[in-house]
């Protein structure tokens, strides 16, 4: 336990309280002793009983409080996911070809996931973030069908790229397991992944990686020609080669194997890893303000002084500590809500918040886009606005998302999202056709709901729109660094 002071600043009213206590001491008797004691026998003498009651008033307005230390609890396992979605992943030596097959393998490791937190990355050229680390595995089997190469904006193979932002995805001391998804490794890629484990094979060595590497191999283990690229790649189709040559397996396995990890092969069989490695998460209790207590003293304060009033008008200042104690209270509540939000349970996590926009968050993730909307309407900054236009867009209410990302416009000009999705619902309504002077069927329900689908599960509106947002926007950094 640790002794805090939660509003220091209180402090600051010692100077007056001593400078009173000074000038007190100074100030000249109207009588000599001896003269008050003849003249005054039976008066007792005078206390200083407001002046000294002022003084736990100030301590506990100051907020000294008891911190706990930091809790180590068991949390849910972390599983990334770095899925390979360069071109050669359409080669056919696996049919129908390897994404698809990595694909439907992905829906079986999924469907067997108990409890863990998933993350996504995909990479080509480069890598992107497609899911943060969630529990909310359905939203992930949404995004699985749209994980084509088509999607990527830059094509290539980066690995080491995908790791590296694997390894930003951790925590300090957090365990992890990196599932690499891939179709094969050059000795060069090979090398710069190990680079990312500075502390293997070495015994004195600070800078320890908690996560581990397994491999899936999507190859059938032999040559396979290279599959047609399309004529908007012809750059990078010239660095192609005719045919894919086959993987280094036992390179590739040696790799794993260094990185805590093991290679399997992509067959009708869900592979079989090692169990993910358990972790835990450092929970940090709300302190315990003792204000309150600083209190007590003022009661038999009250009765030996018997200034009545204005000692109570003390009591009522020092009172209001209380307050706090709320305060606290929400702040644990907050605690416990990010806790159950990080761990997947967004209902429980949507009924604890006090935030009204992580309150809407949690609903969102929930797939309870109404009661979203609701939470994101009691604030009114510009996220608020712009979350509730993405809950609106969920449920098709395209009319009312375009107003909230108005609204959030309006308070934030340069609120590139909000923006980005605004353009995107201009877009479909601009190339919707003006059939407002020709009379023509009206169209059944099943045929409104297929012409213009619901975006993807949050956080994704559109998948490949976002890569490619994403995509542009590192390449305007990097045009924007200095030489």
């Amino acid at each position: 336990m640790e002794l805090i002071l939660l509003r220091p600043l209180w402090l600051i009213a010692l100077i007056p309280w001593l400078w009173q206590g000074w000038r007190r001491r100074r100030k000249p008797t109207l009588l000599a002793p001896a003269m008050q004691a003849y003249l005054l026998p039976a008066s007792p003498p005078q206390r200083p009983w407001l002046w000294l009651a002022t003084l736990p008033v100030i301590l506990a307005l100051s907020g000294p409080a008891l911190r706990g230390e930091l809790q180590q609890q068991p949390a849910a396992p972390l599983d990334i996911w770095l899925l390979d979605l360069s071109r050669s992943m359409t080669a056919t030596d696996l049919k129908p070809d390897r994404a698809t097959r990595v694909r439907w393998q992905l829906q079986q490791l999924l469907s067997r996931a108990q409890g863990e937190r998933i993350a996504l990355i995909l990479y080509a050229g480069d890598a992107y973030l497609a899911m943060p680390p969630t529990r909310d595995h359905q939203a992930l089997s949404l995004l699985l069908p749209d994980l084509r190469p088509d999607i990527m904006p830059l094509q290539g193979s980066n690995p080491a790229r995908a790791v590296e932002l694997a390894m930003k995805q951790l925590a300090p001391g957090e365990q992890a397991r990196l599932l690499l998804i891939t179709d094969d490794l050059t000795r060069n890629q090979m090398t710069q992944i190990a680079a990312l484990w500075p502390c293997q094979q070495r015994l004195l060595c600070r800078d320890t990686q908690s996560a581990r590497l397994d491999i899936l191999l999507a190859s059938s283990g032999q040559p396979a020609p290279m599959p047609a690229i399309p004529a908007n790649e012809l750059g990078f189709a010239a660095r192609m080669p005719a045919q894919l040559p086959a993987p280094d397996s036992q390179a590739i396995a040696a790799l794993a194997n260094r990185l805590g990890g093991e290679l399997q092969w992509l067959g009708s069989n869900t592979p079989r890893f090692a169990s993910l490695p358990t972790t835990t998460s450092a929970l940090t209790p709300a302190p315990l303000d003792l204000g309150p207590w600083l209190l007590i003293p003022l009661l038999p304060l009250a009765l030996l002084a018997r200034v009545g009033a204005r000692l109570m008008m003390a009591l009522m200042v020092g009172a209001q500590l209380l307050a706090p104690q709320d305060l606290q209270a929400a702040e644990r509540g907050d605690l416990q809500a990010m806790q159950a939000y990080q761990e997947g349970d967004f209902q429980r996590a949507a009924r604890t918040f006090n935030d009204p926009v992580w309150r809407g968050n949690a609903w969102y993730r929930a797939g309870a886009y109404r009661q979203a909307i609701s939470a994101y309407l009691e604030a009114a900054s510009a996220t608020a606005h712009y979350n509730r236009g993405n809950a609106l867009l969920q449920l098709g209410e395209f009319a009312a998302a375009k107003e909230a990302y108005l609204a959030a416009l309006a308070l934030e000009p340069g609120h590139e999202d909000a923006l980005y999705n605004l353009s995107l619902l201009q877009g479909t309504a601009a190339a919707a056709p003006d059939t407002s002077n020709s009379k023509q069927p009206e169209p059944s329900a099943a045929q409104q709901a297929t012409a213009m689908p619901l975006p993807s599960s949050p956080p994704v509106l559109l998948l490949e729109q976002r890569l490619r947002k994403e995509a542009l926007r590192r390449d305007l950094i990097k045009v924007e660094e200095p030489w």
